[in-house]
């Protein structure tokens, strides 16, 4: 839909600051209650006075829904419609959503004399002292909130033109018991974070942080800082918000325990409290360590998850699973510490080398094939246009991988059951990455061996049929993952996988796939049969 919608108070400016924006835009502008009086043939005080504030409300649902279903237009809706859940998810859906603000005393100003409002009865002062707290947590949900007290319209519509993401947004909930969040997808999303931080800690009515702001600390590798990390903290200096940038190494370096004692003293530095918020800028390996660091200062701070690689975006970013490496093997020290909100900036992809793309789309294919056969019927047919990397075909792609686990992981949030289908392919392919020395293969090729073994486990098992593992092979040959057969000594292969986590009492538990779009978890397997997969897949 990519449809920009001004939410706010009565008098908050949205009619007024609408059509100055809709033209900056070169969008049509759409005021919600002029589509309801066309609707009834009547004005807004005459329907409220024949059909009462409910009839009023069930006709204003009916013609917001209409006003949707519109694409690339600014539309002003009233003060009572975001209350609605029904209304609140459809104005979200696919939309841009603007919140303009005024404190109580410019309202009143602006609605005294007003007469064409109903809710304004009996007196100005005191409606707004009755309706305005009650509706102002939600207008602070929205993408972006600007104050409009003493600004002149035109300058406000120029603020929110500039502080918009382009192409529309997609949102996915995660309803994690205690920490539910969302992730937004789309393109220029940097500006959206402002907001974020101000949810986080809301003052009464601007949504920006109280007392000057919170202390912020950004992780990022040298190489992402240097495109991407300046922007950010531009982004966000105008809410007051104390932002200070710490460099960590670039892969799996990253995730030391001399890096992570970095971060920590970077904290303590710069002063971050129970109060300040943690931001990962970076690919998956500077989420894992951020996320640890956030998930361990102080017993637990608040961190935002910026990833800015495909694998990142569609796997490790979500789910709140955070770690380090130890000698041992991978990911052994960590904890589930789910981030406050996940921005996946598509346009951070335009400089993603294209291996390391290619390699990300093993996450993809993956998710895909353990819980959804309609994504793998259109990966079939539209993974060429993802390897191009086409706009509305990685969009595409991100979203319904996200959707996948993002639902596995409210679903199962501290990996006890069902979230263990998120490992299809990883007990081969975190052995490969052991095995060859962490950070010379990538996770997205390992991982890709790894469900090639897998798959075949399966046939053999009889779990799944001959066409399965057809299709898996066909993915990912044409993703270009199949091309490079890693050479790791068998026994160091063997050995490594005995630090799988999901071994119970020394024996390997697999994920098998049941058929297209469905896998089991936990499963036990003949040694003998694992041992003749790898032959097969994986030579000496």
């Amino acid at each position: 839909m990519n449809n920009v919608i001004l939410v706010g108070f009565m008098g908050s400016g949205k009619s007024t600051v609408g059509p100055h924006l809709a033209r900056r835009l070169q969008r049509a502008f759409v005021d919600l209650d002029d589509l309801i009086e066309a609707d009834a043939g009547r004005s807004v005080a005459e329907i409220f006075s024949s059909e009462g504030e409910a009839g009023f409300r069930e006709r204003e649902s009916r013609c917001l829904q209409r006003a949707l279903e519109r694409d690339r237009s600014v539309v002003a809706v009233g003060g009572g419609a975001p209350m609605r859940e029904e209304n609140w998810a459809r104005i979200r859906d696919g939309n841009t959503v603007v919140a303009l603000m005024a404190e109580p005393g410019e309202l009143a100003r602006r609605l005294n004399g007003s007469s064409d409002r109903p809710l304004l009865q009996p007196s100005v002062p005191s409606i707004i002292a009755s309706l305005l707290p009650s509706r102002l947590s939600r207008y602070l949900e929205a993408d972006v909130v600007v104050k409009t007290d003493g600004i002149d319209p035109i300058e406000v519509a120029e603020q929110v033109r500039d502080r918009l993401s382009a192409g529309g947004l997609q949102r996915i909930r995660i309803d994690v018991p205690d920490s539910p969040h969302e992730v937004t997808i789309g393109y220029g999303l940097t500006r959206l974070v402002r907001t974020a931080l101000g949810k986080l800690n809301p003052s009464p009515l601007a949504g920006e942080a109280p007392g000057g702001g919170v202390p912020i600390l950004i992780v990022s590798d040298a190489t992402i800082a240097e495109r991407y990390a300046q922007r950010l903290i531009d982004a966000i200096s105008g809410a007051g918000h104390t932002t200070q940038l710490h460099l960590v190494p670039a892969g799996e370096a990253a995730k030391e325990l001399t890096v992570l004692a970095g971060i920590y003293e970077a904290l303590a530095t710069a002063g971050i409290d129970r109060q300040g918020v943690l931001i990962a800028l970076g690919g998956g390996t500077v989420g894992d360590v951020t996320g640890f660091a956030a998930a361990t200062w102080m017993r637990g701070i608040r961190y935002l998850q910026l990833p800015t690689t495909l694998l990142a975006m569609v796997d490790s970013s979500i789910g709140g699973k955070t770690a380090i490496n130890l000698p041992a093997g991978k990911n052994l020290a960590g904890a589930v510490h789910q981030p406050a909100a996940i921005f996946c900036d598509l346009d951070y992809l335009a400089t993603l080398p294209d291996e390391e793309y290619r390699a990300s789309l093993a996450e993809v294919i993956k998710a895909a094939l353990i819980a959804d056969r309609s994504f793998v019927e259109w990966l079939v047919a539209n993974l060429p246009a993802v390897l191009r990397r086409e706009a509305p075909a990685v969009r595409e792609a991100v979203g319904r991988a996200i959707a996948i686990k993002a639902a596995v992981v409210a679903a199962d949030p501290q990996e006890i059951g069902v979230r263990a289908i998120l490992n299809y392919g990883h007990t081969v392919g975190h052995a490969l990455e052991r095995a060859a020395g962490f950070g010379r293969l990538r996770h997205g090729e390992a991982v890709a061996w790894g469900m090639e073994v897998a798959a075949l486990i399966s046939l053999r098992t009889g779990a799944c049929g001959p066409e399965t593992i057809a299709v898996q092979h066909s993915l990912l040959r044409v993703a270009g993952l199949l091309a490079d057969r890693p050479a790791v000594a068998r026994a160091e292969l063997i050995e490594a996988m005995r630090h799988d986590k999901k071994s119970r009492a020394g024996e390997l538990r697999w994920v098998l796939l049941r058929e297209i779009g469905r896998a089991e978890y936990r499963q036990s397997v003949d040694p003998s049969v694992v041992e003749s997969s790898l032959t097969e897949i994986l030579p000496a």
